[in-house]
């Protein structure tokens, strides 16, 4: 059995994700396979496609949109994404031999690895953008005086949003064309990224976490007095430390060990400060406990979807969630006088904190630091600005500042009993 499945509806070119759809199945089925074809939209149709089939899969494609960590399912208006921890949930009827192949944009850089180790199947993707072409070796445009009946393919190619002009010249003038990138299953190990091996030089970056001098203007304005705080993805606990004179209690989560050994140490003689080891977006927590949420430089690494739907029940109906984060998008033209005075105050910020920039030095030219960002890539700033203003209508998300190649975006969701969280598929 192959199964191919696409979207149509979350980005432009859903017409020409059908009609790759079709040619590929039309290919498979000359060659004598059994072939389903057919559009999956949201979460809910892929899991009902995979529990419809008939025999185990030999072949799983998905033609689609891909954040960096998946297909993209739904609109830009209600965007979906399945979460690592949803994807281990799932059971998917792959034959012995079985493989899956992922025809998006970037599929290769995370989401290919990651599905490899979780389901234990040879798996497919594309490092760069992917593009249509009229041939599958190599990129040919369909111009608009192109037969729409004849077959189409999707490839993956360096272009423009990855190599600028010269991306463009060598796609369209030389039709080069990206060979799918294989990755071998491997022990699905969830520690792989883990903040374990550099908690103590995140410590000491972090020792005082007003070093990030935006962030922390930007966090401490929106809690109250007197609070009841919940930090996701305390990591050292600087943050829930620096704010333990103002809550009245608060509690750090993480699924670090190492990370929470350095919280403990750090906030051993705060009375109304405690943290808790987490597996997943499971919250131990009772309905009501918190009045906060914060989420300071964790979100890219957390499971959206569930972990939303556990906040719905652990903050209070007047509660909010605080997020900060970083997101790749790279500085524009018209911001270079934003990026040049953001990276003065940076750089001043970071003088006054010597030790940290001290530190900071010493802890991303670690081999143990570049190891753990192989697992734990950054977003797009779109991916966030999609899902978090869908999810919660009339808020916006604030940019804090600006640098090179990514951006620091901040976003208050208010009071959680105005949120949009009943489409949410959870299982």
């Amino acid at each position: 059995m192959i199964w191919i499945g696409y979207t149509t509806r979350y980005r432009e070119g859903g017409d020409k994700m059908a009609r790759a759809a079709r040619t590929m199945a039309s290919e498979k089925r000359a060659q004598g396979a059994t072939v389903r074809c057919e559009p999956v939209e949201s979460k809910r149709a892929f899991r009902d496609a995979m529990s419809c089939l008939e025999a185990p899969l030999d072949e799983l494609h998905l033609i689609t949109h891909s954040g960096m960590y998946g297909p993209m399912f739904g609109t830009t208006d209600w965007p979906e994404q399945f979460s690592p921890h949803e994807w281990r949930t799932m059971a998917l009827p792959f034959a012995q031999d079985g493989q899956a192949w992922f025809h998006a944009c970037r599929s290769a850089r995370w989401f290919a690895p990651f599905f490899a180790r979780a389901f234990h199947v040879p798996t497919y993707g594309y490092h760069w953008y992917t593009t249509f072409s009229l041939r599958p070796d190599r990129f040919v445009w369909e111009g608009p005086m192109s037969d729409r009946d004849a077959p189409l393919y999707v490839v993956g190619a360096p272009g423009r949003k990855s190599h600028g002009l010269v991306g463009s010249v060598m796609k369209y003038g030389l039709g080069r064309a990206e060979t799918p990138r294989r990755f071998a299953p491997t022990p699905d190990d969830q520690q792989l990224g883990s903040y374990d091996p550099v908690a103590e030089m995140y410590a000491e970056v972090f020792d005082d976490i007003r070093v990030r001098r935006d962030e922390w203007r930007w966090l401490v304005d929106r809690v109250p007095r007197g609070a009841r705080v919940l930090d996701l993805g305390c990591g050292n606990g600087a943050l829930v430390a620096q704010l333990s004179g103002q809550i009245s209690s608060g509690v750090g989560v993480d699924v670090s060990a190492g990370q929470l050994a350095q919280a403990r140490r750090r906030c051993s003689s705060l009375t109304n400060v405690s943290f808790q080891q987490i597996d997943g977006p499971q919250l131990p927590f009772e309905r009501d406990r918190f009045d906060i949420a914060i989420s300071l430089l964790s979100w890219r690494y957390l499971d959206w979807d569930p972990l939303l739907s556990e906040l719905s029940r652990v903050l209070t109906g007047d509660g909010r969630l605080l997020i900060v984060d970083m997101a790749a998008s790279p500085a524009k033209t018209r911001e270079v006088f934003r990026l040049v005075v953001d990276r003065a105050r940076g750089l001043a910020s970071r003088w006054r904190h010597d030790g940290a920039r001290a530190a900071l030095g010493r802890m991303v030219s670690d081999a143990r630091w570049q190891e753990m960002l192989r697992y734990n890539p950054i977003r797009a700033e779109h991916e966030y600005r999609w899902y978090l203003e869908s999810r919660f209508p009339g808020a916006r998300v604030e940019l804090l500042n600006i640098g090179w190649n990514a951006r620091m975006l901040a976003f208050d969701t208010g009071p959680f009993s105005q949120a949009r969280l009943s489409e949410m598929q959870y299982p």
